[in-house]
């Protein structure tokens, strides 16, 4: 088996050919700068100093062949070929990785969306960035979910689920889940947090992908972060917005516009169309900006190709979590 070293703070780990080194990285609580783990988003880039690798199919996009002659590589979708030297910068400096129990303590549901909180025991600390998430186990299975709530909310873990039919985790929500259900989760994981710069930024999402934009703005009323924010959020139709109410909460403390954006139908107080078409309007220059989009995966890859081709913003500077249904 492949040995992979990780530089400057010397971690080892061994992984088999047959899985991809993000992986074998989290089989080990390793957590590696992963969001999406389809080859789409581009968190796991990183720079391989010796060894080789073989990848799956990703987006070209997100790893361009000037990268991968530079030596780059996507931890979600290469294979070690030999023993492997990795530079990730940092990477003791995250949250431990662990596997914690959790009681439900309430769950409301919006239209197509739950809104579950979860307690923690009382003598349990879980520490993590706003934005990451964590896998809920249930039946064997692991389904992944963005804390919606800022880390300074001790104890509680929030998370927002859409109903999908004959969905594993979203069924359970609809027709079982009750207060006190026991339930049990990993993480923290992912690399989808807020980095410490002064750039103004861009938030967009869509559906569900507010959580964690929801948990990051959070984080900033606590902090008293005044970076200029403007947040975009697209649905299909008006009725799968939630929580609406805070938006005007937030509007009041921070440096915050908001863009509501419906794409499937016109109606006073939302702009018609895509979040991307927003964008556009309202920008020309995006070179002193950072980007953080959460949700469909098209709408993610849709936003990086128009913000770093016709926008100028830094492909460094977009960082997304890409959501993809699990319905068995």
């Amino acid at each position: 088996m492949p040995n992979i070293l990780i530089t400057p703070d010397n971690v080892q780990f061994s992984v088999d050919t047959t899985e991809t080194i993000l992986a074998a990285g989290l089989k080990n609580n390793l957590n590696l700068p992963h969001q999406c783990k389809n080859g789409i988003c581009g968190s796991c880039k990183c720079k391989i100093v010796s060894g080789s690798v073989t990848h799956e199919e990703y987006n070209k996009n997100t790893l361009s062949n000037e990268e991968l002659i530079e030596g780059y590589s996507l931890l979600c979708k290469a294979h070690a070929v030999t023993d492997i030297v990795l530079d990730i910068p940092n990477l003791l400096n995250s949250f431990p990785i662990r596997m914690l129990p959790a009681k439900v303590e309430s769950c409301s549901k919006i239209n197509q969306t739950a809104v579950i909180k979860l307690k923690i025991p009382p003598t349990t600390t879980f520490g993590f960035f706003a934005g990451q998430y964590i896998n809920v186990i249930l039946n064997g299975k692991n389904r992944s979910y963005s804390i919606a709530n800022s880390p300074d909310v001790t104890g509680i873990i929030e998370l927002h689920v859409k109903y999908h039919a004959s969905g594993i985790f979203s069924e359970f929500v609809w027709n079982e889940i009750k207060e006190q259900s026991l339930l049990r989760f990993r993480g923290p994981l992912g690399s989808f947090y807020l980095r410490d710069t002064q750039n103004p930024i861009i938030l967009v999402c869509t559906g569900t992908g507010f959580a964690p934009i929801k948990a990051i703005i959070e984080d900033m009323l606590v902090k008293e972060n005044k970076r200029q924010i403007h947040f975009y959020w697209g649905n299909r139709v008006a009725g799968d917005f939630y929580l609406l109410e805070l938006l005007d909460q937030w509007r009041q403390k921070l440096n915050l516009t908001v863009n509501l954006c419906l794409s499937q139908e016109k109606q006073h107080g939302y702009l018609c169309g895509r979040v991307t078409d927003a964008i556009e309007n309202d920008f020309s220059d995006l070179s002193s900006y950072e980007i953080y989009a959460c949700g469909n995966p098209k709408m993610t890859e849709d936003v990086f190709n128009l913000a770093t081709t016709k926008l100028q913003l830094s492909k460094k500077n977009f960082l997304s979590d890409a959501f993809t249904p699990s319905a068995v």
